[in-house]
């Protein structure tokens, strides 16, 4: 068996061209938001902003459920945020 080259990461890293396929704008060379929105903010303390994800729904049970057992600290205002 022939033994291959290891590979050696290059000292400065370079963002290459896209491919142009069908996934190729959901990877960038940067973190963060594409932009600057306002976040709508509502009456309650609590502002819940969810994409309707299991995560963002296990949080909405959590409130809701405080708020059945008399919890008035878990009052909330949701707002639907799409992240695509």
């Amino acid at each position: 068996m022939t033994e291959t080259p290891k590979y050696a990461p290059p000292k400065v890293w370079t963002w290459d061209k896209e491919s142009g396929g069908r996934f190729a704008a959901i990877n960038r060379p940067v973190a963060g938001p594409t932009h600057d929105k306002e976040l709508p903010v509502g009456r309650h303390p609590l502002q819940l902003y969810s994409l309707g994800t299991p995560n963002g729904v296990k949080v909405t049970v959590m409130l809701e459920e405080l708020l059945a057992l008399g919890r008035k600290e878990a009052e909330y205002d949701a707002w639907l945020i799409n992240i695509g």
